[in-house]
C-alpha cells in the first residue's frame, strides 16, 4: 500500500471534508425530529459533553472552552436547557463563584431518545445496502474511528473516543 506523501495531504483533506459535509447534510435531514434538542445544535453538543463526562459535572468555564464558545453564549444556552430541566447548575460550597453544570435524569433520557432516533434513522438508511457493502462500510468505519482521535489530538477529548456513544 502506498504511503501518503505531503503532496497527497490536500487531496486527502478535500476528500475528508467532502465526506464530513455530505455526512452532516444527510444526518441533519435524517435526524430532524420533534424533540427538545436537535442533533445539530449547541444544545446537543453540550448535553453530549455532559453525558460523557466521568466526573459528575464540569464548570461553565471548562464547558465554554470545550465548546469553543464564550461564557455569555453558554449562559444563554444553559438558561434555555435549564428551563427544559435538561441540565442543572450547582454552586460550589467553598467558592460560590464556581458554577458546575450537570445533566439531569431528564437530560439523560432526552439524549437516550435522541440517540435511539438517530440509530433508527441510520439503520433505515443502511437497509438498502447489500451484505458485502455493509461489511465494507463497517470495516471502513472501524478504521476511521480508530484514526479519528489522531486528527487533532490537542483539541479532542480522548475519553469521548474511549467509550461507546450509544
Amino acid at each position: 500500500m502506498k504511503q501518503n506523501t505531503p503532496a497527497d495531504l490536500p487531496a486527502v483533506g478535500a476528500h475528508f471534508l467532502e465526506f464530513v459535509i455530505q455526512f452532516f447534510t444527510l444526518t441533519k435531514i435524517q435526524y430532524q425530529q420533534q424533540n427538545q434538542i436537535k442533533a445539530n445544535t449547541q444544545g446537543f453538543q453540550l448535553l453530549f459533553l455532559l453525558n460523557h463526562q466521568e466526573e459528575a459535572s464540569l464548570t461553565m468555564s471548562e464547558l465554554a472552552a470545550q465548546m469553543h464558545t464564550t461564557k455569555q453564549q453558554l449562559t444563554r444556552l444553559v438558561n434555555a436547557l435549564e428551563e427544559k430541566r435538561l441540565v442543572r447548575r450547582i454552586h460550589d460550597t467553598q467558592n460560590r463563584r464556581l458554577v458546575y453544570l450537570s445533566i439531569t435524569p431528564e437530560g439523560k433520557e432526552s439524549m437516550k431518545q435522541l440517540k435511539q432516533a438517530m440509530l433508527s434513522a441510520t439503520v433505515e438508511g443502511l437497509s438498502g445496502f447489500s451484505a458485502d457493502e455493509l461489511n465494507e462500510l463497517d470495516d471502513c468505519l472501524k478504521k476511521l474511528s480508530s484514526l479519528l482521535p489522531r486528527f487533532n489530538p490537542d483539541s479532542l477529548e480522548k475519553n469521548i473516543f474511549e467509550r461507546p456513544i450509544l
